[in-house]
């Protein structure tokens, strides 16, 4: 089995009309069979929150691909993925914490989301801190989903770097990955468009012709028409927020 990954990021409307960068990052890596892929979202109250996203989403890649290529992630069983993961994302928070006295600040100046996947043939699992979607849609038509976590209100949410992160660490088990199966991870602004108004999977009319397209595409060409259909008017319409989007097709 193999992996054709396609990634996009766009700027929200909000942040084009006072000149601010996109706050969200992703980063991905495929090592035979097995995908790892996250996306983060940094939250807009935070003064290094573009940097935090950005931090974690490399970081906890790189740490997930270090283990899974010396063989310690292929130990692990579905009940031993939470213990597995918040080893992860603790050392990843104390290199964060590292780099953030070096600059005199605290850690949640880098406040973000994260949602990331572990997925191969044999299986594996989503990860989720906060709000964004996580999604496998089998070649069945069946979805499993990783959904938002919000708090009190609708606007608020939980970040990797707040002090009870590993109470809102949430692991959801992937069971084995076939070809014509599709990942998606997405920051919440995709989610308006990408994810259908039950929440039980993908919006199919906005993604079975993305995924047309894709299945067909040069990784350079399926990046580059994601990022314009991110960037769009209509998007743009349709939500404000920046806006990231990772979809994985297995073959």
């Amino acid at each position: 089995m193999k992996w054709r990954v396609y990634f996009a990021s766009a700027t929200g409307k909000y942040h084009l009309a006072c000149d601010a960068p996109c706050q969200d990052s992703g980063h991905y890596e495929v090592i035979e069979d097995v995908l790892i892929g996250v996306v983060c979202d940094g939250a807009g109250s935070a003064e290094e929150g573009q940097a935090g996203s950005e931090f974690f989403a490399r970081e906890v890649t790189e740490l997930v691909s270090v283990s899974i290529r010396s063989g310690h992630f292929a130990q692990a069983t579905q009940s031993d993925y939470r213990d597995y993961l918040l080893a992860i994302i603790q050392a990843a928070r104390a290199k964060l914490d590292e780099i953030a006295l070096s600059r005199q600040l605290e850690p949640r100046e880098f406040a973000c989301t994260l949602v990331g996947c572990i997925a191969s043939r044999n299986g594996g699992c989503f990860f989720h801190i906060g709000d964004g979607f996580a999604i496998h849609l089998r070649e069945n038509g069946e979805s499993v989903l990783s959904n938002p976590e919000n708090g009190e209100y609708a606007d608020e949410t939980y970040f990797v770097t707040d002090d009870n992160w590993k109470d809102h660490l949430r692991v959801t088990p992937v069971s084995a990955i076939s070809r014509g199966s599709l990942i998606g991870l997405m920051t919440d602004g995709a989610s308006p468009f990408a994810v259908n108004r039950l929440r039980t999977g993908f919006y199919r009319p906005f993604i079975d012709p993305v995924v047309v397209f894709l299945r067909n595409a040069t990784e350079h060409n399926g990046n580059l028409a994601l990022s314009n259909l991110l960037a769009s008017e209509k998007t743009s319409e349709i939500t404000p927020d920046d806006k990231t989007l990772l979809l994985a097709l297995a073959s």
